[in-house]
């Protein structure tokens, strides 16, 4: 379905729109229409105020429905030619706003800005710079509001003229023949307090300029501005300035006496009224082409889309949010932290690997100095180091799990502490364990016996036999037991 894209002109006597039907590659004008803006009266509201009334009146029409909209900045506005000696997209990104901030009298926070590409030559990158106040552009939005318009760009008129050349909405139009150099058009409107020069080479703009102009909008000054901003532009260039071959005359210029013929020394060709071609005609009364020039030029620079350039004074807090680009570039600007995250966990999760392998080399290292000096080789696999320290046969399998002491704190925990005992004389061999002692009872051995057994190492505990001595009434007493715990393996020929 093809989407329709309004161009809206601000002028100073009247507002005009021009609503394109646009569909990728093609499009067609589905509407023109203008309306007067009041005269000024003593007392009465300003010009700003006065053309969003036109405004509002003038949308109201039907046939002006839109889905999108482009509006140009009313009045003149600041253009600056900003000159990099790099042409990476990034450093121009990063580098830009301090050249600019060096041109203005003003703190960029308090100013709406944005840029475009004029060309590259040489290694350096020329570009024009648009400004404006943040307070005058929020209060144009505002007012738009108050017309239900909430438009997707709004952008200085001049470089906004270069989307009428190449695309066969002008008459007169001719293609270079292939080999040929390159020639330059050149479009001059005039408008009540404005006059607004663009200079379009090979479909691009290479130099735009809006500037005040008198109430008489007399020929002789515009004619000296215009001239200072070609030779500007012939100045950048140098010899590889292209021939201007046309210049053409909008908005009240093609009216103005005198200026055409005050310019023509500067033109390398004619110097002709706008005039329109192929699908603009149908809608667009020939005589009044003149003044819909800017309306269509915005309208044709909505429909080329991301073809265009990047100039678009909303942006920051003032950005058109339902715009997909700008949907898009919140993606892109989450998708890039998304990508940084990612890498971090990525660099984070190598160092550890790093570092576990350098670990993991060490605790090796370690085990193989360890076994060397055990079992006399190196293991640095930890289940065949431990597989060969408890192999039979060799002198790493005599190394037991439980020392002496470990069986003494095992005897230990397993003697009743209820009743009188004293051990005379204990002996931990390997296997063995032998206890000779006194107590009160005859019965009390039996329960050192039973206590024993409930140990690992005393399973087989035995009593050797009690005898009371006769001299104090005590009970003498040995018990013995195999150690059923691992002390290590037993001697070869030892009994």
């Amino acid at each position: 379905m093809p989407q329709r894209i309004l161009g809206l002109d601000l002028g100073a006597t009247a507002v005009r729109a021009i609503v394109l039907e646009s569909s990728y590659r093609t499009f067609a004008v589905a509407a023109a229409a203008s309306a007067p803006v009041a005269p000024p009266s003593e007392g009465g509201p300003p010009l700003r105020e006065r053309q969003l009334e036109a405004a509002r009146t003038l949308l109201a029409a039907p046939e002006l429905a839109y889905d999108t909209a482009l509006v140009a900045v009313p009045g003149a506005s600041a253009l600056h030619v900003v000159t990099l000696p790099f042409t990476d997209p990034r450093r121009i990104e990063a580098t830009v706003g301090f050249e600019v901030e060096g041109q203005i009298p003003f703190d960029l926070a308090e100013v709406a800005w944005d840029w475009q590409q004029l060309r590259t030559v040489d290694g350096k990158t020329e570009l024009l710079v648009a400004v404006v106040r943040k307070e005058e552009l929020a209060e144009l939005l505002a007012g738009l509001a108050g017309a239900s318009l909430d438009p997707r760009a709004v952008v200085p008129p001049g470089p906004v003229y270069a989307s009428l050349f190449g695309v066969g909405v002008l008459a007169g139009e001719v293609a270079v023949p292939e080999g040929d150099t390159p020639a330059a058009e050149a479009l001059v409107e005039v408008e009540p307090g404005r006059a607004t020069l663009c200079v379009v080479a090979n479909g691009a703009c290479e130099a735009a300029r809006t500037f005040p102009t008198g109430p008489a909008m007399a020929a002789g000054p515009i004619a000296r501005e215009v001239r200072a901003t070609l030779r500007a532009w012939r100045g950048r260039a140098g010899p590889t300035a292209a021939p201007l071959r046309r210049l053409v005359l909008a908005g009240e210029a093609p009216f103005l006496a005198g200026l055409a013929e005050a310019l023509q020394a500067d033109v390398d060709g004619p110097i002709e009224a706008l005039a329109l071609a192929g699908p603009a005609v149908e809608r667009v009364n020939p005589l009044q082409a003149p003044a819909f020039a800017l309306a269509l030029a915005l309208a044709l620079r909505g429909h080329q889309g991301s073809r265009a350039p990047r100039l678009n004074l909303r942006r920051g807090d003032l950005a058109f949010t339902r715009d997909f680009q700008h949907v898009r570039g919140k993606v892109m600007r989450l998708a890039s932290w998304a990508a940084l995250v990612l890498l971090l966990a990525v660099v984070s999760s190598g160092v550890k690997v790093f570092a576990l392998s350098r670990q993991e080399r060490l605790l090796d290292g370690a085990l193989c100095d360890a076994t060397q000096k055990l079992v006399g080789k190196c293991y640095e696999n930890d289940e065949l180091a431990v597989a060969a320290l408890r192999g039979k046969g060799t002198a790493a399998a005599s190394i037991p799990k439980n020392s002496a002491v470990d069986v003494f704190a095992e005897l230990s925990a397993r003697t009743p502490q209820d009743f009188w005992l004293k051990l005379d004389r204990i002996e931990i061999t390997r296997d063995k364990l032998h206890l000779q002692g006194v107590t009160d009872a005859a019965e009390n051995v039996d329960r050192i016996v039973s206590s024993l057994r409930g140990s690992p190492c005393f399973g087989d505990a035995r009593s050797g036999g009690a005898r009371k001595r006769s001299t104090d009434g005590k009970f003498e007493f040995t018990i013995d037991s195999d150690l059923t715990c691992d002390t290590g393996e037993k001697p070869v020929g030892r009994g």
